[in-house]
């Protein structure tokens, strides 16, 4: 839409005006149907197959878009200026004069006081939330309708996405003008699933526009939409919304006709300057010539500034063959490198002629009998890129942007970019202290780019743009409270290598909050790693270990062993096809994840159980996801435990919760959640997906009790999630033979019960597990169920058929699990 910025490439929507008389409802917005011959109640069903279609997107659109304008703006405005006549007597919407209009607004409410601009700001509040719920189902047609009941769209996706963009403008300009304290709600007005097609039928691969489509608003969606197709032109016909399978062909040239020599590092200098407890950097000067040139390498030591390169190794910079680069790549690399410190390399008396770098493709050596020095280097690597005075990031679709570009065009580039989905690269922009990205004609930093220009009003893009980029790089950006990921440390913190809180000899006070801060940590790089993709599955654990700052050499011996026997398996393949042999190598290729699980013990976040699948399969880590790259679409889905937690009812105080660790028998994780454990079902029967669980089975369902505030409700409903990864209910729905060996984990420490979905696991028990003195429930898991207290004053007709009834005990917020 017109009002919103644009990339230079803007989506072509026309939009009919399909009224034959203009919006003129002074009343309230939600009167407005009736008086159209509209059901209130029908349109909250989204039941729109009650009214001829040729009605419906007439209404629709005088309701959701010229009725949402007029219900929020505090003066009538002229519906003239929302329409555009295309000189045939055709009118199109257009939202080009809202910002106008958003200006004028601001104005006329300055007078007012607080409390009466919170007043208007809760109205309007109100109504944005009642419009969104019925957008969002409009603009997810057919997926959030039954195609039953509306077979055909109650308008077009072009409509409907105007509606999203409308009310996400009001959304931003209501909060901005009336209570621009109030925390956002990001309400979901739209997948803007038309945009993301166009997108891809430009030629963007479909995993960097899933990445988009799991963490942009619907303004940032229309942005990125806007600047035009990618500029390098690749193959992402296999690519899918979890992966993309894109590969360079190896190391390329500048150019594509470009045949200059290959250049290596002289790795004896880099041993002698390991040996002495220094960093090998490299410095390339090219011939006078232009052909050819030298590559040397140099040590930096304490102090010494250097520019760290970030790259994507399947963008055409990386070597699997061998540590060489073709003089042309160096050449551009220096240069780039030396353009960061221009001024300073320019004055006369200076005696420094270029500034050293370290890139990864040529200083970590491939050669395994190189494997100490190797093994040193990765890991040094958090610390390579935290000293590094600058980070130099080369992606190949940002470097076809200018230094003359749009910086929110540059941006969006950036943020559609290999370099912004890869797990390597992560750490290398987290750990920077300063970020910069070559350019077609330069270099240019990710401050100068974010902090260039101001916001309209109801245009939230460039402030969510700003806010993405400093929570993930916060350090490179200058800012005082280090990035999100960074796990914040005293200075004179003398902790042991590993995370775990049950090893340290602290006070009880200082060992929680350690808990705290560690899990808070590992929440926050699984929820960072989760849109990022690696070639290499071993290098997942590795590079989680880096980012937590915690000791990877267990983890590194781990993929070394898989490496020699990946090497043995090419040399002589005809020893290793055997079933014997094929389970020994996937065991290896498992142990560096099961490696990094043990590093973590003590400090492994709850909520972990809840991740999506699949799982690992050895005993005692069934409970573990495989990897933790599981798509933008679960970049949120662990969350945060409070360490304190309510006690049961009647007592009003609260207890520590118990770290989450490894059961010492090798048994699976051991959590402290309340839950249930299932009785009998009725004989020659099974649960449905909807079952209920009556605690209190031997009272008539009509027997009233006294629930005292907070205390666990006697009748639960429990819903079978039916997540793609869990195994379908038919196999393993509870039935008259196994219920009573079956168990619900409810993971929430809530004493909210009614009408409160909660996540919870059906669980498989296996007898009890005993560690140091303390008794676990010991237990398979099965899969993810919804449950939820029966609402207080329910007349409880939901729970009355005997077949969807079970019996269960309720188990205390004390109860622990060992899950497997």
């Amino acid at each position: 839409m017109d009002h919103l910025p644009h990339g230079g490439h803007p989506v072509p929507l026309e939009i009919p005006y399909l009224s034959k008389e203009p919006y003129n409802h002074e009343g309230e917005w939600l009167e407005y149907p009736s008086t159209q011959g509209f059901n209130l109640d029908h349109l909250r069903d989204h039941a729109f197959y009650h009214y001829p279609p040729d009605t419906v997107a007439v209404f629709l659109q005088s309701w959701l878009y010229f009725g949402l304008i007029f219900s929020v703006l505090p003066f009538k405005p002229d519906v003239d200026d929302f329409l555009n006549d295309d000189g045939t007597g055709r009118k199109f919407i257009t939202s080009s004069k809202l910002p106008v209009y958003f200006e004028k607004w601001k104005r006329d409410v300055e007078m007012l006081s607080k409390e009466e601009k919170l007043s208007l700001w809760r109205k309007n509040h109100l109504v944005l939330e009642d419009a969104y719920r019925t957008v969002c189902y409009i603009s997810g047609w057919p997926d959030t309708m039954p195609l039953t009941m509306n077979p055909i769209p109650p308008v077009s996706r072009e409509m409907a996405l105007s509606f999203a963009l409308l009310g996400r403008a009001l959304e931003l300009a209501n909060r901005e003008i009336l209570n621009p304290e109030a925390r956002e709600d990001h309400l979901g007005w739209s997948s803007g699933s038309l945009l993301l097609e166009h997108m891809e039928s430009q030629g963007w691969c479909p995993f960097l526009v899933a990445g988009i489509d799991h963490t942009f608003q619907i303004d940032g969606k229309y942005y990125a939409s806007t600047i035009g197709p990618p500029r390098v032109q690749r193959n992402h016909r296999r690519c899918t919304d979890e992966m993309c399978t894109y590969r360079s062909s190896g190391i390329q040239h500048v150019t594509p006709t470009c045949q200059c020599l290959m250049f290596s590092p002289d790795i004896d200098k880099m041993g002698e300057i390991l040996a002495e407890d220094k960093l090998p950097l490299l410095r390339f000067a090219t011939n006078p010539d232009g052909k050819g040139g030298e590559l040397k390498v140099v040590p930096g030591e304490s102090g010494t500034r250097y520019v760290a390169m970030s790259h994507v190794w399947s963008d055409g910079l990386g070597n699997f063959a061998g540590n060489s680069m073709p003089a042309c790549q160096l050449d551009r690399i220096q240069k780039a490198v030396d353009s960061l410190y221009h001024d300073e390399l320019t004055i006369g008396d200076s005696q420094i002629t270029s500034v050293p770098f370290w890139m990864d493709t040529l200083l970590i050596p491939n050669d395994h009998k190189l494997e100490k020095i190797k093994d040193a280097t990765i890991v040094n690597m958090t610390q390579i890129y935290k000293n590094a005075k600058d980070v130099l990031v080369i992606d190949s679709e940002v470097a076809t942007c200018s230094l003359f570009s749009d910086p929110l065009s540059v941006l969006h580039r950036i943020l559609l970019s290999n370099w912004l989905r890869r797990l390597w690269t992560l750490q290398e922009g987290v750990f920077a202290s300063s970020i910069h990205f070559l350019l077609s004609d330069g270099t240019t930093s990710l401050g100068a780019l974010l902090y260039e220009g101001e916001s309209r009003i109801g245009v939230g893009i460039k402030a969510w743009t700003k806010s993405y980029f400093t929570y993930r790089f916060g350090r490179g950006l200058g800012q005082t409270s280090k990035s999100a990921l960074i796990e914040a440390k005293d200075p004179d913190d003398s902790r042991d290598e590993d995370m775990s809180a049950t090893q340290i000899s602290l006070s009880p006070e200082k060992q929680a909050w350690r808990l705290w801060d560690n899990e808070g940590a590992i929440i926050h790089v699984v929820r960072a790693v989760a849109d990022r993709v690696s070639t290499f599955q071993s290098d997942e654990a590795l590079c989680l270990a880096l980012l937590l700052g915690i000791d990877a050499r267990s983890i590194i011996a781990a993929k070394n062993k898989l490496k020699a026997r990946e090497d043995l398996e090419k040399a002589q393949p005809d020893k290793f096809e055997s079933p014997e042999a094929q389970q020994e190598r996937l065991k290896l290729e498992k142990e560096p994840m099961l490696a990094f699980l043990r590093l973590v013990d003590g400090s492994i976040p709850p909520g972990v159980l809840l991740l999506p699948g699949p799982w690992q399969d050895d005993y005692g880590f069934r409970w573990a996801p495989k990897s933790f790259l599981n798509g933008p679409h679960n970049s949120s889905t662990l969350n945060i435990y409070p360490l304190s937690i309510p006690q049961e009812v009647p007592s009003k105080g609260s207890l520590d919760r118990l770290p989450s660790s490894l059961c010492r028998g090798g048994g699976g994780l051991k959590v402290m959640f309340p839950g249930f454990r299932l009785g009998e079902v009725k004989e020659n029967r099974y649960l449905e997906k909807l079952f209920v669980i009556d605690t209190l089975p031997s009272l008539g369902l009509d027997a009233k009790e006294e629930v005292a505030e907070g205390n666990p409700p006697r009748v639960w409903q429990v819903l079978y999630r039916d997540d793609p990864d869990d195994p379908p209910w038919v196999e393993v729905r509870p039935n008259w033979q196994n219920s009573s060996s079956m168990g619900i984990i409810i993971c929430s420490y809530t004493r909210h019960w009614q009408n409160n979905a909660l996540t919870g696991l059906l669980v498989r028990l296996k007898g009890s597990a005993v560690e140091e003195g303390e008794k676990s429930m010991h237990v398979e898991r099965i899969c993810k169920v919804i449950i939820s207290g029966a609402p207080e004053h329910d007349d409880k007709s939901w729970v009355r058929e005997p077949e969807k009834r079970i019996s269960g005990s309720w188990l205390p917020v004390t109860q622990k699990w060992c899950v497997d």
